[in-house]
């Protein structure tokens, strides 16, 4: 009985892999796009947003055990790893843990001599500092503008205004706007986060208020006596009140003249964070790759990738990560296993890849563009997918030199899933100088051909780096049709005889 059981079972393989093998490269291609199954790709998303993983923060056990789950995922599909037989690419991530939200209050004195006291809430008129240092401070509020100093440029925020011990309010960007603009590339080192914290602690400044929209940002150094908070409209407009300025209008002054507009704001607050720093956290990338079988080509790669942090919890302020990122990450996971299971011999490389501490400095992709496993040259392109998870179209964007890539996407979308479509690169190269403010800006900035996709038409209200980015915000079905659009569009790349390459 049982060797009879043993012979129907080997039978069975034996038909099944004939049928299979007769299967024509269509029909299977059809046969695994079905496969890609929007209730399968939600039950991902349920799990890369569970909150055991505490918005998968850089750095932290959370991040590594979500990481983990992932590389299974490309395992159990047949994904070989593609770091020297790890799907890890490791390294240092320090990361703060944010125990509670803190404090933000304003003593406002009365016409009556007495003294008044406003306490702002979290998360909507302030947001804790992501990387703040911890303690409690009561200081004058100095208004600093952009909160640079760059003699090279004749341009001082702090002249002629003391900061010594006192909480600085200091905008984002600089007084040059135009990204498109070589001039821009002199104004970049003052452009970013770290910078501000840093030359604001270096003046001496004891707090910090970012006029940042009140959300998450742990892309801002660490510096341990020097107390950091993101605030919104209603405590800004507070501090200018009784002074006859106002934030819109100075900065447009500072805009047009290049001339700071920095001054002491007679208004008092305390702010009070509650951190801890933990200096030896560990992360990574999560890289798996489909190697080609053409012998020649198999040493060109096509990668795809997206970022698999968020911006984690900050004393029970927890961000979920759904549209940023987790909808980009399953995307690429519904092509993954489809290409994979399907078995469609491809005759390029197809690497995926799941990228870390994007939301602290965009760290994993300068990680790898620094040192590629594949070189530089043999890399067809990098395709990025960011917040792709909410609308009713799908958008393809290519830098100048990826520009003739783009109609595998037109065609997948056409042939099999007919949505709108918005695909696009510049007739010429078109250098921005701006802060880069995702990982295909890394590669690109690189050297490397870059696309990106995304979604249109949104459907829900997109909540950027605050509570309430949770599964409610997706829409499930068009990550379906990415990642089925993917499937198609990758195995077409990477079976052609040639590709228009610039």
């Amino acid at each position: 009985m049982q060797v009879s059981k043993i012979m129907v079972i080997t039978l069975i393989i034996i038909i099944s892999t004939a049928t299979s093998c007769r299967m024509s490269h269509e029909e299977r291609l059809e046969k695994y796009l079905e496969t890609i199954d929007r209730h399968e790709m939600m039950e991902w998303m349920e799990t890369i947003t569970d909150e055991r993983y505490n918005g998968r923060l850089a750095g932290t056990p959370e991040y590594m055990e979500v990481a983990e789950w992932v590389a299974d995922k490309l395992e159990s599909w047949g994904v070989s790893p593609a770091v020297n037989g790890s799907y890890f690419q490791m390294f240092d991530q320090p990361y703060t843990v944010i125990h509670d939200v803190g404090a933000l209050k304003l003593h406002r004195k009365l016409p009556d001599g007495t003294t008044d006291i406003i306490s702002y809430q979290a998360p909507d008129q302030y947001y804790p500092g992501m990387n703040s240092g911890s303690g409690e401070l009561t200081a004058e509020v100095v208004y600093v503008g952009y909160g640079i100093t760059a003699p090279e440029l004749n341009y001082d925020d702090y002249a002629g205004v003391d900061v010594e011990g006192k909480i600085v309010l200091v905008n984002r960007d600089a007084p040059f706007r135009n990204t498109r603009d070589p001039e821009y590339a002199r104004w970049l080192p003052y452009c970013y986060h770290q910078y501000k914290v840093k030359n604001a602690h270096a003046h001496g400044a004891a707090g910090f208020l970012y006029i940042d929209g009140a959300s998450a940002n742990p892309n801002i150094a660490y510096i341990e006596d020097l107390i950091v908070k993101g605030i919104g409209s209603e405590p800004l407009n507070d501090i200018f009140d009784g002074t006859g300025k106002s934030n819109r209008e100075l900065l447009a002054g500072i805009n047009s003249s290049f001339r700071p507009a920095s001054f002491n704001t007679g208004k008092v607050m305390t702010i009070r964070a509650n951190t801890s720093r933990v200096e030896d956290g560990v992360t990574c990338n999560v890289i798996g790759i489909i190697e080609g079988t053409d012998p020649d080509l198999k040493h060109e790669v096509i990668i795809v990738g997206g970022h698999l942090d968020a911006v984690g919890n900050a004393g029970g302020l927890l961000v979920n990560g759904a549209i940023d990122n987790a909808s980009g990450v399953v995307d690429i996971m519904g092509a993954a296993k489809a290409m994979a299971t399907s078995r469609i011999p491809l005759r390029r490389s197809v690497m995926f890849m799941f990228i870390g501490a994007e939301e602290v400095g965009l760290v994993g992709s300068e990680l790898y563009t620094n040192a590629p496993l594949f070189p530089k040259e043999n890399t067809v392109v990098y395709i990025n997918l960011d917040m792709a998870g909410n609308g009713t179209g799908i958008s393809v964007r290519g830098s100048y030199r990826a520009g003739g890539l783009l109609d595998f996407f037109i065609d997948a979308n056409d042939n099999y899933v007919h949505r709108p479509l918005r695909a696009n690169a510049p007739e010429v190269e078109t250098p921005s100088y701006g802060r880069p403010r995702s990982d295909a800006v890394i590669f690109d900035r690189a050297g490397f051909r870059t696309m990106s996709v995304g979604t249109t038409n949104p459907v829900h209200r997109t909540i950027y780096h605050r509570p309430g980015d949770d599964i409610s915000t997706i829409t499930i079905d068009i990550m379906e049709d990415i990642a089925r659009m993917l499937y198609v569009g990758l195995i077409d790349m990477a079976n052609a005889d040639e590709l228009d390459l610039r």
